[in-house]
């Protein structure tokens, strides 16, 4: 069936790289980045990145990012995070699920 319909479950999952700015951006991958946040699910790699987006401009994680980061975002086949995961979490605690409220350091202290 084309399209899939209503009922057609997502196929691709959103991984929000944050790389560093002395990193070109065409070499900014799962491997080389410095931190890794597992966004949305999705139909389609359009929509996966469309998602991606919107949900980084409605979270506080763009004006977190210091001044030598930068954000990029890959669309993997859903099927395939549970072994990147698994593959970082060999070395680090496994990346959070972005929500929109997720923020990448702690707000400032206000000044005295």
């Amino acid at each position: 069936m084309i399209g899939g319909g209503p009922n057609m479950q997502p196929g691709i999952t959103a991984l929000i790289l944050i790389c560093s700015a002395v990193l070109a951006k065409p070499d900014c991958n799962i491997d080389t980045a410095t931190d890794m946040l597992v966004g949305l699910d999705a139909n389609t790699p359009i929509e996966c990145l469309m998602n991606s987006e919107a949900l980084v401009a409605q979270s506080a994680l763009a004006p977190q990012l210091e001044k030598d980061q930068y954000l990029k975002v890959v669309c993997v086949p859903k099927e395939t995070v549970a072994g990147i995961l698994q593959r970082m979490g060999d070395d680090d605690d496994p990346p959070p699920f972005v929500h929109s409220t997720y923020a990448l350091h702690p707000p400032p202290a206000p000044p005295p």
